[in-house]
C-alpha cells in the first residue's frame, strides 16, 4: 500500500478562515471547502499527523461504503424520476 500523507487543520485555523469568507452557516460542506482551501493556499497551516497502515485501511472501507450508499440513492432518485416522468409527463419539465 502507498504512504498516504495525512494532516490534521486546527480549530482555530479553521474558525479564521471561515472568518475570511462569506456566509456564517455551519455545515459539512462548508467546513469541507474551508480545508480544502486552507490546504491549497496555505499549506503551512496543516499539521503533519502520523497513521498506521491499519488505519488507512479502515478509512478505504468506509470510502468504499459511503460511495456505496451514493450509488444506491443517485439510482433510487433516478428510479423515482423515471416514475414520476412516466406518470405525471408534465413534472419533467
Amino acid at each position: 500500500m502507498p504512504a498516504i500523507e495525512v494532516a490534521y487543520l486546527p480549530g482555530r485555523t479553521m474558525r479564521r478562515m471561515a472568518d475570511l469568507h462569506a456566509g456564517s452557516a455551519k455545515t459539512d460542506a462548508r467546513d469541507a471547502f474551508m480545508i480544502a482551501e486552507t490546504a491549497r493556499t496555505m499549506p503551512a497551516a496543516l499539521r503533519s499527523i502520523a497513521v498506521s497502515d491499519e488505519q488507512v485501511a479502515e478509512l478505504a472501507v468506509l470510502a468504499r461504503f459511503d460511495d456505496g450508499l451514493l450509488g444506491q440513492t443517485t439510482a433510487a432518485r433516478n428510479r423515482l424520476r423515471g416514475l414520476l416522468t412516466q406518470n405525471l409527463p408534465l413534472a419533467a419539465v
